[in-house]
């Protein structure tokens, strides 16, 4: 009996990494000049992992970070947390979790919690805990109250964190809900967000 293959990947599937690297460029680049406590940077990864699955979402986002950091380096080491997003976000699109409020809410606070951690661990190991980001000023009122370093990067990642995703996701999925449905239903998980409904076996 033979062996059923993995599916291959679809040059539409790979068109997209460089649209959700663009939009993740331009998110990160908006947040770092004005200095917002919130980030956008993870837009693209999102898009690419609803639509054509975790590793290419993870793809997307350790690109994208990549490309960031030929112009701040800071951004490299966060590499792991786009990583985890994509992988997270590809994974509860494929299951369906985007479908419905209550899995959308699960599914944010997970991301939420994973990525905050591996943010904080990131920024205390490499850099301290300070970034140079907008976020530094939630974190250093958290240290006057007297939490450790650790403490105040992952309070301050769990609260920025649950904001981020809840932009990055909705704004991505916005953008799903604009492309035409002969377009999503040739993408690896497309069918799920079709305006008319088809059979994802199609």
């Amino acid at each position: 009996m033979q062996k059923e293959r993995a599916p291959r990947v679809s040059l539409q599937e790979l068109m997209l990494i460089p649209v959700g690297v663009s939009l993740n460029v331009v998110g990160y680049q908006l947040c770092t000049v004005l200095k917002f406590p919130v980030f956008v940077d993870q837009i693209g990864t999102y898009l690419v992992a609803m639509l054509a699955g975790p590793w290419m979402g993870l793809l997307t986002g350790f690109i994208g970070n990549v490309v960031n950091g030929m112009l701040s380096p800071v951004a490299i080491p966060f590499g792991l947390v786009s990583v985890i997003i994509g992988l997270c976000a590809g994974f509860f699109s494929r299951w369906g979790f985007f479908k419905h409020i209550i899995g959308l809410v699960f599914s944010c606070v997970v991301i939420t919690i994973a990525s905050a951690t591996a943010a904080a661990f990131v920024s205390v190991v490499l850099f301290g805990g300070v970034t140079g980001s907008g976020t530094d000023l939630i974190t250093a009122t958290f240290l006057a109250c007297g939490k450790q370093v650790y403490e105040s990067v992952l309070s301050t990642n769990l609260i920025s964190g649950c904001f981020s995703a809840i932009l990055n996701l909705g704004l991505a999925y916005l953008i799903v809900r604009r492309i035409p449905d002969r377009f999503l239903i040739r993408l690896r998980d497309g069918a799920k967000y079709v305006k008319v409904k088809v059979s994802e076996n199609e």
